[in-house]
């Protein structure tokens, strides 16, 4: 099998991508031709001899079929597709690949959605620079919406955030979109039930049918801590006509889910009975980090991170900034914290991340959310 060269797989993602989010069977696009070209003339007589083995091929582990070693930062034992749709480290090699023409990149709607939320993140914390309490509580009450209310209507929206007075109303309506305009994707009629309803999880969001089964739009997120059928709820089509936009759901509404449920705990279950924790405050800064608890004298900083490939968390760890020159947001000790269901997807979940992240300064750990919460306990 002929080694490939390296910009193959990053045409290829892209062209999966827009192939996907086109529905249409052809013709390609041209980013996906040129990665077609290149695979077939690598693989010969391995490569698949129909579009469906194709995509069925794309549903394998990388290292069982591609000719040569992936970009740094793709695990091979993971494949391209999961369930039809692209998977989580493609996603996120996305959103961090630096293409030479970035505007090849517009037409991936993925991409789009999430910036709409970077973008009201950036200009909160512009706002911050002139008015930090304002711009901390705008930019909180909308990532907070986001992750409450992935359906809403028009009318709830302009009730729960009609007072923003930096953020514009219709930049946060921006990250949602008709649910009529998906067709029946979203509509599903349970057993039993005389109509079609829109559908939630309390952990994955918005459900998504696919082979008449419902599910979550990333199910990797989902296995090992969602309810299953009896704890999903039906939503009337005609009361929540909004759904988030695919990238807002994956990349704020899904995660967010984390944070606001740790966040709860602490504020619920922990201070109540811990005089000392004095505080608990949620994306401080305009979301510089994603939790800081203040004890007598210390502060923590706490970054909730959940990849479903350890050794992109380890990269991003070993690679972010924790500078901080601001005294409000001075910490003593960080903490990376992952679910704790990544750990039963992948036995060797933690050593893979500290692996990858390298040698931390004695002030930053890497920890899962039930380790950190048996820490709390003993402060």
């Amino acid at each position: 099998m002929k080694v490939i060269q390296e910009d193959v797989f990053s045409h290829l993602v892209i062209g999966l991508t827009k192939y996907i989010e086109s529905g249409q069977k052809y013709p390609y696009p041209h980013e996906l031709h040129y990665a077609l070209h290149h695979l077939s003339a690598a693989m010969l007589t391995k490569y698949p001899g129909t579009i469906t083995d194709l995509l069925q091929l794309f549903e394998q582990p990388l290292e069982q079929w591609w000719p040569g070693t992936p970009p740094s930062g793709i695990d091979p034992r993971f494949e391209l597709l999961f369930e039809g749709e692209l998977d989580e480290q493609v996603t996120d090699f996305l959103l961090e690949y630096e293409l030479s023409g970035r505007e090849t990149l517009q037409d991936i709607q993925v991409i789009l959605d999430n910036r709409l939320m970077v973008n009201i993140l950036n200009t909160a914390r512009n706002i911050y620079l002139t008015d930090p309490v304002a711009a901390c509580n705008e930019y909180t009450a909308i990532r907070q919406y986001v992750i409450a209310h992935p359906w809403t209507n028009s009318g709830h929206l302009r009730q729960a955030l009609g007072n923003l007075r930096f953020i514009k109303l219709q930049d946060v309506s921006a990250m949602y979109q008709d649910a009529r305009a998906l067709g029946p994707t979203l509509l599903y009629t349970k057993p039993g039930m005389k109509d079609a309803c829109y559908w939630i999880c309390p952990l994955c969001g918005p459900l998504y049918q696919r082979n008449n089964q419902l599910g979550s739009i990333k199910p990797n997120a989902c296995l090992g801590r969602c309810p299953g059928p009896q704890g999903w709820q039906s939503l009337d089509p005609g009361t929540y006509p909004w759904v988030l936009k695919r990238g807002v759901h994956l990349r704020t509404h899904i995660p967010g889910t984390t944070e606001i449920q740790l966040y709860q705990w602490l504020t619920q279950d922990v201070q109540p009975t811990k005089p000392s924790l004095h505080e608990v405050i949620l994306w401080p800064g305009v979301d510089r980090y994603d939790l800081q608890l203040k004890f007598q004298g210390v502060t923590w900083a706490v970054d909730v991170k959940d990849y479903k490939d350890p050794f992109v968390l380890g990269k991003h760890i070993a690679q972010d900034n924790r500078h901080v020159v601001e005294p409000a947001l001075e910490w003593r000790k960080w903490y990376y914290v992952y679910p704790s269901y990544r750990e039963q997807q992948r036995s060797d979940y933690y050593a893979s991340v500290t692996r990858a992240a390298g040698q931390l300064p004695p002030s930053v750990a890497i920890i899962s959310e039930a380790q950190f919460k048996e820490y709390i306990a003993l402060q």
